[in-house]
């Protein structure tokens, strides 16, 4: 194949992968956005249910040995609508930006926020509140560092009303 062809058909494959891509993302946030609106709707008055996504790039969680590029795991308490929420992080989420999962989170709980997409989140706390006046639940959105397992530690918190 000469130099032109390969040249032509790299160029194709990646203007179908970004014509794909954000069809593929849209998709995804709805799905995540379905999982996280199950999980915040099933938390009961005065109930609070929690779970924890965890992610490491470049090294592995302290507690695991063996060298590795990326590492995830999920904490869900075994309750179902958060064990639904992790499955989905574990499959889609990304290891090395988890700031994306907070943005998402954040919209998808709160539509009207407007997050630039240029915002980088390093480290940061939110509290939403979701659901009416008479019945919902107060999220509470926190990333940071976990010094004690390593990695960034995405948990969100859900305290019924």
């Amino acid at each position: 194949m000469s130099w032109a062809i390969k040249v032509s058909v790299t160029s194709i494959c990646f203007l179908t992968a970004c014509c794909i891509y954000p069809v593929a993302s849209a998709e995804q946030s709805t799905e995540f956005c379905d999982v996280l609106q199950a999980f915040v709707g099933s938390v009961k008055p005065d109930e609070t249910r929690q779970l924890v996504f965890r992610t490491s790039w470049g090294a592995n969680f302290k507690d695991t040995p063996g060298a590795v590029l990326l590492a995830k795991r999920c904490e869900h308490g075994d309750y179902p609508a958060a064990k639904n929420v992790c499955s989905y992080l574990m499959e889609h989420a990304s290891a090395e930006f988890a700031a994306v999962a907070v943005k998402k989170a954040i919209l998808c709980l709160s539509p009207a926020s407007n997050l630039d997409d240029q915002l980088t989140i390093n480290s940061a706390s939110f509290s939403i509140h979701y659901g009416s006046q008479e019945r919902g639940a107060i999220v509470d959105i926190s990333l940071s560092e976990d010094s004690a397992v390593g990695g960034m530690a995405l948990k969100l918190v859900a305290d019924g009303y």
